[in-house]
Order: C-alpha cells, then structure tokens, then sequence
C-alpha cells in the first residue's frame, strides 16, 4: 500500500503537485506512519536547500588564464629548453670564437721549420759508377740519413 508514496515521493518533493496522482493525498492522509515519513524527508530537504548559496558562486574573471600561466611556469624543463632561450646563442657563438682563436693559436705557433733538407731524397743512379764509388755512396747516404734524424730529433717540440 505504500507505492503510490514511493512512485510520486520525488515529485511531491519538488513542489509539482499536479503530477501527483489523487491515491497519493489519499494515502498520506490515511496513513500516519507515510505521513510522518514524508515530513521528515520535507525538512531534511529544507535544511538542505539552506545549506546553498544564495548566489551562483564562480571563479573571478582570470581565473583559468592565472591557473594555465601557473601549470606553465611550474611545469619541468627539459634539457632542450635551454637551446630556445636568447642568451644560449650568444653564449654557443662566443665559445666557437674562442676555439677559432685557440685553435689558430696553436696551429701558427706549432707551424714545422724548413725541413727540405732531412725530406729531400737523393738519388744516385748511375751506369758508369764503380763498385768502390758505389760503397761510398751508400756511405754517404746512410750518414745524411742519421744526419736527418739528428735534425729531426733537434728540432722537435711539445
């Protein structure tokens, strides 16, 4: 019997009595125990509805612009963003300048001596040469060879 309660109850709530059939009333004022059930809902209801703002309350106007610029400024930077900001560029050309110079510095001051003499090779190809004059010149070669390294060894720096 207690159906027609159960069925309307969320109608009844919300104040549109004309969708509430007439067993509804019917049953409300027959029955003490729905009836009292009812008002307790009523004013639970009500204490509800006190609980709202009187007012729409929402966010101030900037609000999400604040909040996105927030998330942005706080969110991780990647080793890559340090290519994207100006200073990076000036910094990158400097240090190549600096290595331009240094390594102009060093191939100017470590440039080798005249070394024509201990890379130049002799060459004593001759038909009319004797065995004996053949000795001596190898002797003589063989001695302008450690005569080279000799100069090599000299003229060699860090």
């Amino acid at each position: 019997m207690h159906q027609p309660i159960r069925d309307n109850l969320e109608d009844y709530l919300k104040g549109s009595n004309r969708q509430v059939p007439q067993a509804f009333h019917a049953h409300l004022v027959a029955c003490e125990e729905c009836a009292s059930e009812l008002r307790l809902l009523e004013t639970q209801a009500n204490m509800l509805r006190s609980l709202r703002s009187v007012e729409d309350v929402g966010p101030s106007p900037g609000f999400y612009a604040r909040v996105r610029e927030r998330i942005e400024d706080q969110g991780k930077a990647s080793i890559w963003s340090v290519f994207l900001q100006p200073s990076f560029g000036r910094r990158l050309a400097i240090a190549s300048a600096t290595l331009v110079v240094l390594l102009g510095t060093y191939l100017v001051t470590t440039e080798p001596g005249d070394q024509s003499v201990a890379l130049a090779p002799t060459t004593v190809a001759t038909d009319t040469t004797s065995t004996a004059d053949a000795g001596a010149i190898q002797d003589s070669l063989q001695q302008q060879r450690r005569d080279a390294v000799l100069v090599d060894l000299a003229s060699f720096h860090e």
